[in-house]
């Protein structure tokens, strides 16, 4: 990959870091309590998601060319949301289980699930082993910087935020391939041309 394409994916990642951000305090305040006081400190996780994120779009549609639009996006959006299933579904059957705080072991096997949720959810759709690594290198980037799995069983309104996550990272990937669409095609159209 040639430097100015990645420095267009780095900033798109930044931009999608901040839109996603501000996409998950809107959630966060209609469902559980306001946190616009505290964005600041979320910079730098939503910076590392949102370039992973981007870089596994990126791969996605070298396999998957026609995704570069807005429901490509909505589609790429909710397959990260579906990578992070198995690693949810995990952790909340280890706090039935265990009934309190969760072992440090349980995070090292959400998160291996988490990887493995983005691997198998992109390498199925397209069957390339570099879209599959860099979307579960993301899925598990988001995961882990996101704070680890919701306890979407222990009430509070955590299974709504989760839910509601899949309307954050649908419309997430449809900024995204909006931004994709207008940063990175007309550059690498211009690069394929000289």
């Amino acid at each position: 990959m040639n430097k100015p394409l990645l420095w267009r994916i780095v900033a798109i990642g930044c931009a999608l870091g901040v839109a996603g951000l501000a996409l998950f305090a809107g959630l966060h305040a209609l469902i559980i309590k306001p946190v616009w006081a505290q964005l600041a400190g979320g910079l730098p996780f939503v910076i590392a998601i949102g370039i992973s994120v981007t870089f596994a779009y990126h791969e996605f549609v070298q396999v998957v060319p026609k995704s570069v639009c807005a429901t490509g996006g909505l589609r790429f959006g909710a397959m990260m949301w579906l990578s992070a299933w198995p690693a949810t579904a995990f952790a909340n059957l280890m706090r039935i289980q265990l009934a309190g705080s969760l072992p440090a072991w349980v995070d090292l096997f959400s998160f291996s699930f988490a990887f493995a949720g983005g691997a198998a959810v992109i390498g199925l759709v397209t069957r390339s082993r570099r879209a599959a690594l860099a979307t579960a290198v993301a899925s598990a980037i988001l995961l882990t910087a996101g704070g680890g799995p919701l306890p979407v069983l222990r009430g509070g309104g955590a299974a709504e935020l989760w839910f509601g996550l899949f309307i954050v990272e649908t419309l997430g990937g449809v900024i995204l391939a909006q931004l994709y669409k207008r940063w990175i095609l007309p550059f690498a159209a211009r690069r394929h041309a000289v």
